[in-house]
């Protein structure tokens, strides 16, 4: 999902021949909160890319202009699953996420600077980008949608809280490596090891030849008289567990900075229903609480949201519905007057019938004013 971090321009740009240990280091620390970010971000990004977000006039709904942008196309270049991916992204990885209104259409800057030198005054933001485009207009706080994380970013918690794993982690793995790495051992017969011929054969073919045969699967190495070549393993070999532990906890420390069930991080997942119930409570909901607020807040005036003009993100449909699993509880919805059929269709994300017959909602027999259910207890009736 991010494109862009440290850990992918390393292990894309860099020769593995030419990283030196401090650098491989890192690498190994970085793996791990890479991992687990990407993981926990993905699972927000996915889970809010299904969610409707719904548009109000008046108190009805409605699917205007601005509906198909939050739906379907914000912009010419993204649909909304991928404009929604990179909100995500910068949300949790930079603190921050700014959408910019620009020629009625949406955008979300890459980067952008802002001055909140004056907290009585609007924030002002420039220098918006977007890929390689830099808008020079300025921005005030009423006409953007900025989003903003708490204190700081979901990264800059796990690194804190991570540094005190971080050197753990190193040794673990080197330690791995160092112990269940193949090892050889080369008998020299009559070469002296300060002759320069030998020198130059040993760093020039040698070495290369011993390269290519202990590195790739299928080798040949060519026996040269006076040369031994012997493998001999480590007798204190140690599994990965020390890895995996670690490994464990962090994706545990990053679960509690996303605010996602840790099941859902180490994806053992036994009871679904109830993981993705604590799942949408704490972390999804509020999320979408706080996109609706902000987008309504921009759009409409107060007069307008009194009118009954605002936006919400609908996160209802994340759930996945066996239509006969749910059954009885659709039954319920219709026979209590709670919902119509269209309403209950729209729910599991069916087609609604748009009749006059399925708008209308029902009431069964068994329910009645709890006046009717006294006086005919009195009565006596049953």
């Amino acid at each position: 999902m991010r494109k862009y971090s440290l850990f992918n321009f390393l292990e894309k740009k860099m020769d593995t021949s030419e990283i030196s240990p401090i650098t491989q280091k890192l690498l190994d620390q970085l793996a791990f909160k890479e991992l687990a970010l990407y993981i926990g971000i993905s699972y927000i990004a996915n889970t809010l890319s299904k969610c409707e977000f719904k548009t109000y006039e008046k108190g009805e709904e409605v699917q205007n202009k601005l509906y198909y942008m939050l739906n379907v196309s914000p912009n010419p270049n993204e649909n909304s699953s991928q404009f929604i991916n990179k909100f995500v992204e910068n949300y949790f990885y930079k603190g921050h996420s700014l959408i910019v209104p620009h020629n009625n259409l949406l955008y979300c800057a890459d980067e952008f600077d802002i001055d909140e030198s004056n907290p009585l005054k609007e924030n002002i933001f420039y220098n918006a980008t977007f890929g390689c485009q830099q808008l020079k207009k300025r921005f005030k706080a009423s006409d953007v949608f900025y989003f903003k994380l708490d204190n700081q970013s979901a990264k800059g918690l796990v690194d804190a809280l991570y540094m005190q794993y971080g050197e753990v982690i190193s040794q673990a793995l080197a330690t791995y490596k160092r112990t269940n790495g193949t090892k050889y051992k080369m008998i020299l017969d009559n070469y002296k090891a300060g002759d320069a011929q030998f020198n130059k054969i040993f760093n020039e073919v040698l070495k290369e030849q011993l390269k290519t045969f202990i590195e790739n699967d299928n080798a040949i190495y060519p026996q040269f008289k006076g040369i031994d070549l012997q493998e001999f393993s480590s007798k204190n070999a140690k599994d990965a567990s020390d890895i995996i532990s670690m490994r464990k906890e962090i994706f545990e420390v990053t679960a509690q900075a996303l605010k996602i069930p840790l099941p859902m991080m180490l994806g053992n997942i036994t009871n679904m229903n109830e993981i993705v119930k604590v799942y949408l409570s704490i972390c999804i909901d509020p999320l979408a609480d706080m996109i609706g607020e902000e987008l309504t807040r921009k759009y409409y005036s107060f007069e307008e949201w009194k009118a009954g003009n605002y936006i919400t993100v609908d996160t209802s449909c994340i759930n996945h519905v066996d239509i006969l699993e749910v059954a009885d509880k659709i039954y319920n919805a219709i026979g209590s007057g709670v919902a119509n059929i269209d309403d209950m269709r729209k729910r599991l994300g069916w087609k609604t019938l748009d009749t006059e017959f399925s708008k209308q909602f029902f009431m069964s027999m068994n329910f009645m004013p709890a006046e009717n259910m006294l006086k005919s207890t009195a009565e006596g009736g049953e």
